[in-house]
């Protein structure tokens, strides 16, 4: 008797695998991304890129124009029935190696790495019978929040990504809202550290001109800490987002974007998402515009972008960064294009500096269908660019004290 009821526990364990909410196979689904490239100089050695890091120029202009080989790949696993209350678990790992050698493990130097930039679960169906939460979905974890980028520079004007917890797709009736609230620092920190926390509210889908809808996010930054120290200062910063999309232009769309923020929102890049607590002082703003287009019965499409910032992080100078580029495509058929790509950057620092970069890229590429947004795509490259003294030593010096520079290579990229 003493030995069945020790079996029991084990008994109840393994039978409440099998009563317990199973996995839907057959709804697994797999999407990702990945570049690759490899290629050289006109001076020789391997292939190198212009534009990074010269501040307070924050983009670069992509195409022939990128160093690393970079995946990422997002797994989202359903559970439930799929006539009634729903979840799904999201999970998305990026790698990113330096193509050094052919093993590279994540103990070679830092030349391959794996990050893990989501990892949340969502659910829906709960609130059947209400006209507002109908739609409406739960979730927590570590997400992707809200993003929206320039694709031709890679250059993300908005996301509140990071781990926090939410409701999506409340109907309002002329707009839906999403509420959320997001921290940094992970759990259990230490008691004097400072963590930086966010509240935002979403609004979405609203119709304020034929073919065109406004969005905004309005944020509130702050930071939190369990010290008892009265001198330590947490510090707190807005930010607002506010974006027109119009569709139905010469068969693509524009987007157009205001990004403000104050104190700890001030800034270019990575805001919200990477908001940390303490004092900051200072304010900015941004106008972003994004113009993609494939006019009917035409072999072109292409996209058209330009941006324009100016930073102050308390001193008597703003930082300025204005921005523009242009990427046309040709097709000859459905398997054969050529893309050309031209982007000019230049900034003034609150030092008074003034850097300067040009870049231009000619590329053929190979691709399965027609269209700008056509993957997977193969290409071959050529990019030339040109800076002033105050952009600094760009390509890692290859180019010694030219102020020009010449790049080639092979690229292929796709997305599912």
């Amino acid at each position: 008797m003493q030995s069945n009821k020790a079996l029991l526990p084990l008994a109840l364990a393994i039978g409440s695998l099998f009563t317990a909410t199973a996995v839907r196979a057959d709804g697994i689904d797999v999407h990702g991304y990945v570049r690759t490239q490899v290629g050289g100089t006109s001076e020789g050695g391997n292939l190198q890129c212009f534009g990074e890091g010269t501040w307070p120029i924050r983009s670069k202009y992509r195409l022939g124009n990128e160093c690393d080989n970079f995946a990422s790949v997002t797994t989202s696993v359903p559970f439930g029935k799929s006539d009634g209350a729903w979840a799904k678990f999201h999970q998305t790992l990026s790698f990113k190696e330096k193509g050094k050698q052919p093993w590279e493990d994540t103990t070679d130097n830092k030349n391959f790495n794996i990050a893990s930039e989501q990892a949340y679960i969502e659910a829906g169906g709960f609130f059947d019978g209400s006209p507002a939460l109908d739609s409406s979905k739960v979730w927590v974890g570590k997400r992707f929040y809200n993003r929206h980028d320039i694709h031709m520079s890679d250059y993300y004007y908005w996301g509140n990504n990071g781990t926090g917890a939410g409701i999506e797709e409340i109907n309002l009736g002329a707009a839906k809202l999403s509420l959320a609230y997001f921290q940094n620092g992970g759990n259990a920190n230490a008691v004097d550290d400072i963590v930086g926390k966010r509240i935002s509210a979403r609004f979405y889908d609203v119709n304020v001109n034929p073919n065109g809808k406004l969005e905004g996010e309005l944020v509130l930054l702050s930071g939190s800490t369990a010290s008892k120290d009265a001198t330590k200062e947490t510090g707190k910063g807005t930010m607002l987002f506010l974006q027109h999309t119009q569709t139905g232009l010469m068969g693509g769309w524009n987007k157009a974007s205001l990004v403000i923020g104050e104190k700890l929102g001030s800034g270019f890049e990575w805001l919200p998402s990477y908001q940390g607590g303490g004092v900051s002082q200072g304010k900015s703003w941004r106008i972003h515009d994004h113009f993609y287009f494939s006019p009917a019965g035409t072999k072109i499409s292409g996209v058209v972008t330009a941006s324009y910032g100016r930073a102050n992080f308390g001193g008597d100078n703003d930082n300025i960064w204005a921005s523009v580029g242009i990427r046309p495509q040709y097709n000859y058929s459905d398997l054969h294009s050529t893309a050309v790509e031209i982007g000019y950057d230049q900034g003034k620092t609150d030092g008074g500096s003034k850097p300067k970069i040009a870049k231009v890229t000619v590329a053929q590429q190979l691709t399965l269908q027609s269209g700008f947004w056509a993957r997977p795509a193969l290409r071959a490259f050529v990019t030339h660019a040109k800076w002033n003294d105050a952009a600094g030593t760009q390509a890692n010096g290859v180019f010694g004290t030219q102020k020009n520079g010449t790049t080639y290579g092979f690229q292929a990229e796709v997305w599912w």
